[in-house]
């Protein structure tokens, strides 16, 4: 008998196999017999990782740090979207988005003077282009941000990703996973 607590044994923790009252083997979803008794998983039930490079959006709305924030401001009208990145030699320093804008206008009502190195901070977060996209929602959740730049090894900004594009891809798996559970388990 497993001490309390202790991980169940078979694939990734799953128990290829249950036993039927009567010792009969009932096959488990995404679990196929194969001769000789072992088992593997069907390839509708696997998912692969994701890398960030996958799906990053590479038209990514730019500014230089002396960039005025009038033009940024209107950049983002323009180009609608809710976020510019500040880049120095190709390198992301900052992001500046509709909502720092917002509360630098608030707090700042001489912000028509300002550059877009006035309104960034010195705490940027990136991802690169190798990470999973996994790793990145971590990254996401962490800092408590909903807009990640994506740099390539050598820190030049490659591309940007949002929150809102990373839930949306890991429903689209989720339906997919669905999708297969509901063929192999026609009762659902």
């Amino acid at each position: 008998m497993p001490s309390q607590g202790a991980p169940p044994q078979g694939i990734s923790g799953v128990q290829p196999q249950q036993l039927h009252q009567g010792g009969t083997q009932m096959p488990q979803p995404g679990i196929q017999p194969q001769p000789g008794g072992q088992t593997r998983r069907s390839e509708g039930m696997r998912m692969r990782p994701i890398r960030v490079e996958e799906v990053v959006e590479e038209d990514v709305v730019t500014a230089e740090r002396d960039t005025p924030i009038s033009e940024v401001v209107a950049k983002m009208a323009e180009e609608d979207v809710g976020s510019v990145v500040v880049v120095e030699d190709d390198q992301p320093v900052g992001v500046i988005t509709d909502r720092s804008v917002a509360l630098a206008l608030e707090n700042t009502p001489d912000i028509a003077n300002k550059q877009a190195g006035d309104l960034v901070s010195g705490d940027l977060v990136t991802a690169t282009t190798s990470m999973s996209v996994f790793d990145a929602l971590q990254h996401l959740s962490d800092e408590g941000i909903r807009r990640l730049p994506i740099v390539d090894d050598s820190g030049d900004l490659q591309g940007i990703i949002t929150l809102d594009d990373v839930l949306v891809l890991l429903g689209s798996e989720l339906n997919k996973v669905g999708e297969t559970i509901k063929k192999q388990s026609p009762r659902l």
